[in-house]
């Protein structure tokens, strides 16, 4: 326990102290919302207004309002998720520097097992990344409150919360994976670019899940990102598609969660929230187990 709580002292210190690199986490977060503020927000109130106007005497400024809620908190949910992604990516290229200074050798002659070495790894960045999220969903909401947004309610807080620490689990495990195998911070900075560049669209962040092609879906639902940015979106969106709509059809918000990617089916099953946790409980424990036998038996001239 020693040893482990070490290792997290250092790594955690080792990130904080590096203020590039805590700004550059949270550049994703600045891009998205000027995407939507400038771009993508007009256009997704109008087709959400566009389905209002259907029923009678509905539609008017304040269904306008409730619409730019509605995409407001919809980015927010995808900004923190990518955050989880795109900050323990960063907090990752302290171990990529200790690889290329021949400090992490020492690290691994330490006299302990090597699932304490990579749990040590992980739970630092699962700090990290629940530390910065939290902090994302902060100032997001503080933003949204200027803007007539309501707080969410404290039930919704406290699942946001449990779901930002699942989140950057999975996120954490997955990175290590990819950190443990690459050799030179040049290649890590590489993977940053491609991350940032594919996250939001693996999220249906810049794009409805809803308005892809079936094969793009389907590509889609093979990463954790969807299920992750749906779950967050399900439990932000909720309050306020109640008001949205009170007193319409139910197939018509249906329609809406299932275009904007807060509902996801496979084939004809529609996924529970239960299910898209349990995915992202198994693809954290998966690549945790992954990287533990990658580090125990990788060549002893890469320790």
């Amino acid at each position: 326990m020693r040893n482990f709580m070490a290792i997290n002292k250092r790594n955690i210190g080792l990130y904080f102290k590096d203020f590039s690199a805590v700004f550059f986490s949270l550049l994703s977060m600045l891009i998205v919302i000027f995407l939507m503020v400038f771009f993508l927000g007009d256009v997704t109130n109008s087709e959400i207004m566009n389905i209002l106007k259907l029923i009678p005497g509905r539609g008017g400024e304040e269904d306008a309002k409730l619409c730019e809620n509605i995409v407001f908190l919809w980015t927010s949910a995808g900004i923190i998720t990518i955050n989880a992604a795109t900050v323990t990516h960063s907090f990752y290229s302290n171990m990529i520097k200790d690889r290329t200074g021949n400090r992490l050798n020492s690290l691994m002659v330490m006299p302990v097992n090597r699932s304490v070495f990579v749990l040590g790894y992980v739970f630092s960045s699962w700090i990290t990344g629940v530390i910065m999220s939290v902090f994302t969903l902060i100032v997001t909401e503080i933003i949204g409150v200027i803007n007539g947004v309501e707080l969410l309610p404290f039930e919704t807080q406290i699942k946001m919360l449990l779901l930002i620490m699942l989140n950057s689990f999975v996120f954490s495990a997955i990175m290590f994976l990819f950190a443990s195998m690459v050799k030179s911070q040049s290649a890590w900075s590489g993977i940053g670019i491609v991350l940032g560049t594919l996250a939001g669209f693996l999220g249906g962040i810049y794009f409805p899940i809803g308005e892809m092609s079936p094969s793009m879906q389907k590509m889609i639902k093979c990463f954790p990102f969807i299920y992750s940015t749906s779950a967050t979106r399900k439990i932000m969106l909720k309050s306020v598609e109640d008001k949205l709509f009170d007193g319409t059809p139910e197939m018509m918000r249906e329609e809406l969660d299932k275009i904007m990617g807060m509902d996801l089916f496979f084939g004809k099953n529609q996924l529970s929230q239960s299910s898209k946790v349990g995915i992202l409980m198994a693809v954290g424990v998966v690549f945790v187990i992954l990287s533990t036998i990658y580090i125990t038996y990788s060549k002893k001239k890469d320790r």
